[in-house]
This record gives C-alpha cells, sequence and structure tokens, in this order.
C-alpha cells in the first residue's frame, strides 16, 4: 500500500480511501482523453494511481482492446464509476479502521 510518509497522508485524507477499498471489484474508469476502462481493480495507491486486470480499453472513435493488465496513472483519471450497491461512505470508513491499513503509521503529537 503506501509507500512513504506523502502518500500514506494522501491515503488518508483524499478520496482515495475509496479507490483503495475497490480492489478486486469491477470498476469503470473514465479518462481525460475520454477513453473508457472497465476491469477488475487490483490495486490503487495513495496517489489515485489505479492497476487494473482483465480489462477492456474503449477508445474515442477507435474499436476496444482487451488487455490482461493496464496501468491508469492518476492525472489522466477524470472519473471513477463504482460498483452498484458500494456506499461510499461505509467503503471509506471500513477501510480506514482496517488494521492492515493502519498498520506501521505512526501519528506524531502535535505539542511543540
Amino acid at each position: 500500500m503506501a509507500s512513504n510518509a506523502k502518500e500514506k497522508f494522501l491515503a488518508y485524507n483524499t478520496l482515495s480511501a475509496l479507490l483503495i477499498a475497490m480492489k478486486n471489484r469491477k470498476v469503470e474508469v473514465e479518462t481525460k482523453n475520454e477513453s473508457t476502462i472497465c476491469g477488475i481493480l487490483d490495486e490503487a495507491d495513495g496517489f489515485g494511481n489505479l492497476w487494473l486486470s482483465r480489462a477492456t480499453v474503449y477508445p474515442l472513435g477507435a474499436p476496444s482492446v482487451k488487455l490482461n493488465e493496464t496501468f491508469v496513472k492518476a492525472s489522466s483519471v477524470s472519473f471513477v464509476h463504482l460498483p452498484d450497491g458500494v456506499d461510499p461512505v461505509k467503503a471509506i470508513t471500513n477501510q480506514l479502521n482496517k488494521p492492515k491499513f493502519n498498520r506501521n503509521f505512526k501519528v506524531r503529537s502535535m505539542k511543540r
């Protein structure tokens, strides 16, 4: 999951936590170049980068392409459509309360 302090911060304080909670579920990603990618979310990091498997890419005005694996850089993501029946608030809360998610994360005291 998070490999450094900045990524951990983003994973806890942005909607990346929701993407991380969608692991192993089918998602639909719309990119800024108006392509759509549908597949199983294998991994998401604190920066919002996505790794999908069994993906189908639907480029605008071109035939679809099936891929075993693909990587979608966070800066190219426009929207992520969540699976039906997912409560985003519940998913984020569950993700943030997972022991594995909290492992090795130390909160520094704000006292000076």
